[in-house]
């Protein structure tokens, strides 16, 4: 798993026009262990999950909080 940080292009390129879902942040890019990429995303129940095309992706959330820690 990968995280890099958000440019200003990440959020159209990755997630697309759609508005994010309500109170969630965009924190990142990340890339999944299987090469899924997408955005990562705080949710407002405060869980991180990646976005891609509208959908959400549920992540391992120890291994996100470390990757996160380690940055």
């Amino acid at each position: 798993m990968r995280i890099s940080k958000l440019r200003s292009m990440s959020k159209a390129l990755f997630w697309g026009e759609h508005p994010l879902p309500e109170r969630a942040e965009a924190k990142g890019v990340i890339e999944t262990d299987n090469g899924k990429t997408g955005l990562l995303l705080l949710l407002s129940d405060g869980l991180y999950a990646a976005g891609s095309a509208g959908k959400l992706i549920r992540l391992n959330q120890d291994k996100v909080r470390r990757k996160l820690r380690e940055a």
